[in-house]
């Protein structure tokens, strides 16, 4: 008996990671102090398993990101979404009505989020939901629960190279001379 609960639990375990619809980070790895990047925010397999011939409705994410290293320049929502951060407080939500059907996508974009760099040093983004704890939170399906999803993204932030300010300098000490030339 204790043999096929334990076969059960197995297979159970099997079929629910199968069936696990995961967010994406996707974008650069590194960036200089003043520079900007993106980074685009995925759904993969978002109708796998139990969410087969469902409709996605709508999103809600927290962003975790260190301040002090990055700003968060703005959040892009993909087509068809509408933003409803304002409505939600969170900086990631969005809604689409009637929802995304599912047609056999492998990955769904939801947004793009572009931040500026501040400072340098190793650092990472993150997308999470807590749907228990707050009902903006989570993927939410039109006949499926509602999915919690969690992802980040490391980032080595870095201060410009000095040949960087050497090249910058020079450029500007022609152009002054030039200026000279002509007045």
């Amino acid at each position: 008996m204790m043999m096929k609960t334990l076969v059960a639990a197995l297979i159970a375990a099997g079929t629910l990671s199968a069936q696990a619809a995961t967010v994406s980070l996707s974008g650069t790895a590194s960036a200089a102090v003043g520079q900007t990047f993106t980074l685009d925010v995925s759904l993969l397999q978002p109708f796998d398993g139990e969410r087969a011939g469902d409709e996605l409705l709508a999103f809600g994410m927290a962003l975790s990101y260190d301040s002090s290293l990055l700003k968060l320049l703005g959040v892009s929502l993909a087509d068809g979404w509408s933003d409803d951060s304002a409505f939600t407080g969170l900086a990631l939500s969005g809604s689409a009505f009637p929802g995304v059907a599912d047609a056999g996508q492998t990955s769904l974009t939801l947004a793009t989020l572009s931040f500026e760099v501040l400072g340098s040093g190793h650092t990472s983004v993150g997308v999470i939901s807590d749907a228990a704890s707050d009902f903006n939170q989570g993927l939410w399906y039109a006949m499926a629960p509602t999915l919690d999803v969690q992802a980040t993204h490391a980032l080595a932030l870095a201060v410009p190279e000095p040949g960087s300010y050497a090249m910058m300098l020079a450029g500007l000490g022609l152009l002054s001379l030039a200026a000279r030339r002509r007045g």
